[in-house]
């Protein structure tokens, strides 16, 4: 019974709706290697890739943040096991240049006038 709720609740997503979920790896940014996210230019590509739909405004500036505050998390060796073999300096850099876009984006959001109260979340995200 219950799972017969559950798949009457399922939604099934067409080929577009899937693309349009999916929009960072293997889609706008080349996967280099092996799957997922285990070098250098994809982090560089996935966060050029975030900065650009944000500035063509397909996603808006809290959606940025949030998925650049991943992408930062994804740089330590801790929380992402397919970099242990990057030298921390490179990863260092990378986290400088995330850190770059995301002061990129909270100046320009300011710039732009948007909503004062999106603002504030946006500062303590």
């Amino acid at each position: 019974m219950v799972h017969e709720y559950v798949r009457g609740k399922i939604k099934e997503f067409t080929k577009e709706e899937k693309e349009k979920r999916y929009k960072y790896l293997g889609k706008e940014v080349i996967d280099v290697g092996d799957p997922g996210l285990d070098s250098i230019p994809e982090f560089y590509g996935i966060a050029n890739a975030i900065w650009r739909d944000w500035k063509e405004g397909e996603i808006s500036t809290k959606t940025a943040l949030g998925r650049l505050a991943l992408l930062k998390l994804l740089t330590y060796k801790t929380k992402n096991k397919k970099i242990a073999d990057i030298p921390e300096e490179d990863l260092e850099e990378v986290r400088k240049f995330i850190d770059y876009v995301i002061q990129v984006i909270k100046n320009e959001s300011r710039r732009k006038g948007e909503p004062e109260e999106e603002r504030k979340v946006e500062e303590n995200a």
